[in-house]
């Protein structure tokens, strides 16, 4: 059968080379195609790697990097997009600032990430005499993607790289198409499916009319009346690799389309020659939901609802979440109550999920169906879906978590990012020169700035904690909501801790005058008296940040403070002064108005209480959006935890890793008084 494949476009898939990946310029190099052969549904694909054959007008500026062929996520530009002489096309992914590319970035150079698939058109091939080859002669390359998993190899054109493993250098073709080290994946039911019809017709025949039964199927699900969306896909991969007739496919289509189907096709239900069976040799049911009210309306508009997995994943997560008391609006637990999931533990959620995948739960203890639900992957993955549902409802535990934390640090410091983990300069830029007087026809003079800068790193604080199949036969919800909340806590906590450390003793030695923070003499910022805050301590820590000089013009700078920042043990005196009319140390009938009255937002903390100089000492704080204070720069900006999961190595559960990357700096003096009290 003839088939005309211009203007066409198809996806491979790549494993990227993290050997050469450049983190200060964020880069990684790929192979992006090569002749190996690949299958599709008409037969083995192969594109010629020249000169003539390759169009570049598309890449002679580079293509667009995006994420899972999404165009409106673009990552960055693929760069130097080369014909190798190892006959391979190459290029360099250069990936962007915005918010989704520095995301997936981190994930690309940690490893998590490393599969890159390709777009191409193909605009000119030929069949090879006698055989199962198409030659592609001439091609262009589209756009890359970074992608999670390749589509499911049976969903036919237009999708992922089909019935091959992504190559690496070591497992590179030779020049006759013929892998060193690795084979292709072979498509083994489809094989044996032709091979029997072969075996009863002719082998050429069998074939065209097999091949000619997926572009029928194909054609079938690109009406517009089909939904796009990975329900309807899977049901297309099942018509496809189980032989489905057309009449027969079609049959069900209309029939989960009219709402008139039923929640799942039964292993002995035989539909127009389909046979659907189970594991003895057949295969699992297909799962359709049952829609009744989603009839076909008007002239041909369908109204199909979410897919039932999808349903299941959101139910799941918010009845979890109810359980652990982390949701509690009326509104969406009266939501959660309508659709089933209150009240329901992990053993019945886990029978749950295998129904709703078309697994049978009959006879099936508590720990059976917690094993099968943790074991359970889905086309592609390396976790089980159940578990990944799981893990969702703890990572939204862990980022509660954070919030909540009584934490002060962010009242008072400077938000930052750093781009990576490398030690960085921060440059404090002091007050611009004063203008000059310009004569008539007089030139005018550059100003200039003095740069004040400190260094910053960032440093990974994280703990691991372990999620077990036996968590879910226990009804153990503290696994997913009790513990990472506690862990966000004290990610929040661990930022205190090392922000507030800052404040201690004498504090860090500055960069730009090899000086302590805190100094009585040459930054004029520190009081070694033990005096707690009074009218009296606060006119003279006031008047010493005003008079601050700027060091490039000797200028006053007129520092006026922002925040007061007490132990616990002076909260009382220091809420008192704020709130007071008068000074609270006067006498009655002598007593005199207190200039400082509202004048400061008061912050308290408890670490304060056990500074190297008793639990007294006490602070004036500029605003850091105005003055260089003390700044807790995060990775790409990200001030939250994250959440990340790995299989552990006995199969028998996952380790999930609660991790916050930041780094804390003072950034100048001038700013910031102290009074060791005592």
């Amino acid at each position: 059968m003839k088939r005309d494949l211009s203007g066409q476009t198809f996806e491979r898939t790549w494993t990227l080379d993290r050997a050469g990946i450049d983190r200060d310029h964020r880069t990684i190099p790929a192979a992006l195609s090569s002749e190996y052969p690949v299958r599709r549904d008409y037969g083995n694909e192969v594109l010629e790697h020249s000169a003539d054959a390759i169009n570049m007008s598309r890449a002679v500026d580079g293509l667009p990097l995006l994420w899972n062929h999404n165009t409106d996520l673009p990552l960055g530009i693929v760069e130097g997009i080369r014909l190798d002489t190892d006959g391979k096309l190459r290029g360099r992914l250069h990936f962007s600032q915005n918010t989704k590319a520095s995301e997936i970035w981190g994930d690309v150079s940690e490893g998590f990430l490393k599969d890159v698939s390709v777009r191409y058109s193909i605009e000119k091939w030929k069949e090879e005499a006698g055989g199962d080859t198409i030659r592609v002669t001439r091609w262009t390359p589209v756009e890359a993607s970074v992608v999670t998993v390749p589509a499911d190899h049976t969903v036919g054109m237009n999708r992922s790289l089909t019935g091959v493993k992504p190559m690496t250098d070591e497992t590179k073709p030779d020049n006759s198409g013929t892998p060193e080290t690795a084979a292709p994946v072979v498509d083994i039911t489809r094989m044996r499916r032709e091979h029997v019809i072969a075996k009863k017709a002719g082998a050429a025949e069998a074939i065209t009319a097999e091949r000619q039964r997926i572009a029928d199927l194909h054609n079938m699900w690109e009406s517009p009346l089909i939904p796009r969306n990975d329900f309807y896909d899977g049901l297309r991969a099942r018509a496809i690799d189980e032989g489905w007739s057309l009449e027969g496919a079609r049959k069900i289509l209309m029939d989960v389309l009219s709402g008139e189907a039923e929640p799942v096709i039964e292993p002995s239900v035989q539909q127009d020659g389909i046979r659907v069976a189970t594991h003895e040799g057949r295969l699992p049911p297909v799962v359709i939901p049952a829609k009744p009210g989603n009839q076909a309306r008007g002239l041909g508009v369908v109204q199909m609802g979410q897919d039932a997995l999808d349903k299941f994943r959101d139910g799941c997560t918010q009845g979890l979440l109810i359980r652990g008391g982390m949701i509690t609006k009326r509104e969406e637990i009266q939501q959660a109550r309508e659709g089933g999931m209150i009240g329901k533990s992990l053993n019945s959620l886990a029978g749950e999920y295998l129904r709703v995948i078309g697994q049978s739960t009959m006879n099936l203890s508590d720990e059976d169906m917690a094993n099968r639900a943790y074991a359970h992957r889905a086309s592609g993955q390396t976790t089980s879906d159940f578990t990944n549902i799981l893990a969702n409802v703890a990572s939204k535990s862990m980022l509660m978590g954070w919030d909540e934390a009584p934490e002060t640090w962010q009242l008072w410091t400077r938000r930052g990012q750093l781009p990576d983990f490398k030690t960085a300069e921060i440059s404090g830029i002091s007050g611009f020169t004063g203008l000059d007087v310009v004569p008539e026809d007089g030139e005018i003079s550059y100003g200039k700035f003095v740069d004040r800068k400190e260094t910053i790193k960032l440093v990974q604080y994280a703990k691991k904690y372990r999620l077990s199949r036996q968590a879910i036969i226990n009804d153990d919800l503290r696994h997913f909501t009790a513990v990472p909340r506690a862990m966000g806590r004290a990610a929040n906590a661990k930022v205190g801790d090392v922000t507030y450390a800052l404040l201690n003793g004498v504090g860090p030695t500055l960069n730009q005058d090899s000086i302590a923070l805190w100094d009585t003499s040459t930054h004029k910022n520190y009081v070694a008296a033990a005096t707690a805050p009074n009218v009296t301590t606060l006119g003279t820590a006031t008047v010493a940040m005003a008079l601050q000089k700027d060091p490039n013009s000797t200028r006053t700078l007129n520092i006026r403070p922002r925040y007061m920042l007490v132990p616990v043990t002076l909260e009382a005196t220091a809420r008192t002064l704020m709130a007071s009319t008068y000074d609270p140390a006067g006498t009655a009938g002598t007593l005199t108005p207190n200039p400082y009255n509202g004048r400061f937002e008061v912050i308290t903390d408890a670490r304060l209480d056990g500074q190297t100089y008793g639990t007294y000492a006490w602070y004036l704080l500029g605003d850091p959006s105005i003055y260089d204070t003390v700044e807790v720069a995060f990775l790409n900006g990200v001030a939250e935890p994250y959440m990340r999961e790995n299989p552990d190595w006995a199969g028998q559960g996952m380790e999930y890793m609660v991790g916050v990357d930041f780094g804390v700096s003072a950034l100048d003096f001038r700013a910031m008084h102290k009074y060791r009290g005592n």
